[in-house]
């Protein structure tokens, strides 16, 4: 009669030999296509927005509305934050351990779609200058920013501007704050390379490097190519999060009030209107429950790693949060809770564990594999 230790051992052998063929097959496959990945940038949007950065830092110009609402979404993002525990001390790569993150205790941002930098910037503003520096500790607790757009003129802008403050320069000099000419897409399939890597060096520092405790999308969502789906594009934003992490964002309600507000008004002519006719789309608009429906299903596939459902396991720990945001003219923008439906609100998720399905999968294959052998070996 065979060992049932020697069984066990067989079949994991050769689960694990089925495993690494797989993934190699897999990995030459991503590789393949990772190359042009699918994009969420409308060439329109993208037409609009780069033809408004000119006057991107005037703050009466078309941005006005933006840079008013900036003081809200720092508030918003502390709310966040403070509802959440500490995230844990982040694991760094050899190379990195004497690097600008070494040491820091903040948080790593990627700002998605950050325009001419009027959030950025002002979040690298409460980057202490030394880690040494023993100044109160901002409520957004950041300690890196990523700022990405896929208009190559507004980064361009951002980056001017960045340079006229001496401590936002010297962050970008240390490599605590960057600009990028960039999509989600494409930084989301090359860390799904760069992990990759890192799994088959078993290095889960290198793997931690390629996520980001806090990612914004601010006036984002609703200028995605209708094209592509918002859904794929939220899934690329997850496969950056770190566990544990926030997606935080703003966006605009499908309503009625809101076509009142944000396309008859805001878009009339001078001087009622703020924004130049053209920039919203009241069909792009996403309701509250709506979206969450999309970052639920989103967080789900960016946990199983393919177009499949991963199952509700991959929600467990996840919080949502949302509030209503509305101009009052003399007074600027004012959080509303329960007013997601009056227009703009901002909208936020917390990850939970993002541990991948294929540990399971694989522990199944080992005792099906193994009651075969045993089947061959001592008949039923």
């Amino acid at each position: 009669m065979a060992n049932p230790s020697c069984l066990r051992a067989a079949a994991r052998n050769l689960s694990s030999s089925l495993f690494r063929n797989s993934t190699s097959r897999s990995a030459r496959f991503v590789r393949h296509h990772s190359s042009s990945p699918a994009s969420s940038v409308s060439a329109d949007e993208l037409s609009h927005f780069s033809g408004l950065a000119s006057s991107w830092w005037d703050p009466m110009g078309p941005s006005r509305v933006l840079h008013l609402m900036n003081p809200l979404r720092h508030d918003f993002i502390a709310e966040c934050l403070a509802e959440s525990s500490p995230a844990p001390p982040r694991q760094l790569s050899p190379e990195k351990q004497n690097g600008s993150e070494a040491s820091s205790e903040g948080l790593r941002y990627l700002d998605v779609g950050c325009g001419g930098g009027i959030f950025a910037e002002s979040l690298a503003r409460t980057i202490p200058l030394s880690r040494s520096s023993s100044s109160s500790v901002s409520p957004t607790n950041a300690a890196s920013i990523l700022a990405i757009d896929p208009s190559s003129t507004l980064i361009k802008i951002a980056r001017d501007h960045a340079r006229m403050d001496p401590a936002i320069f010297e962050h970008m000099r240390s490599g605590r704050f960057r600009y990028e000419n960039t999509t989600v897409e494409a930084l989301s399939e090359q860390s799904t390379e760069d992990t990759s890597s890192a799994s088959s060096s078993s290095s889960p520092a290198a793997a931690a490097d390629r996520t980001f405790d806090v990612i914004t999308l601010f006036e984002v969502i609703e200028h995605v190519d209708p094209k592509t789906s918002p859904l794929t594009f939220l899934k690329h934003c997850l496969r950056l999060l770190r566990p544990g992490g926030w997606l935080i964002g703003s966006t605009i309600a499908r309503t009625v009030p809101s076509y009142v507000v944000n396309k008859v008004v805001a878009e009339a002519p001078w001087p009622i209107g703020v924004v130049p006719r053209g920039t919203h789309e009241w069909s792009k608009f996403v309701n509250a429950d709506e979206l969450r429906g999309w970052v639920e299903e989103a967080l789900m596939r960016a946990k199983d790693g393919t177009a499949r459902r991963a199952g509700s396991e991959a929600l467990q720990g996840m919080k949502w949060k949302c509030a209503g945001v509305v101009y009052i003219p003399g007074w600027g923008w004012k959080m509303v809770k329960g007013g997601e439906d009056w227009g703009n609100y901002f909208w936020a998720l917390i990850h939970g564990s993002c541990a991948r399905a294929d540990n399971s999968l694989e522990k199944n294959v080992v005792v099906t594999i193994e009651a075969c052998i045993r089947y061959i070996a001592i008949g039923p």
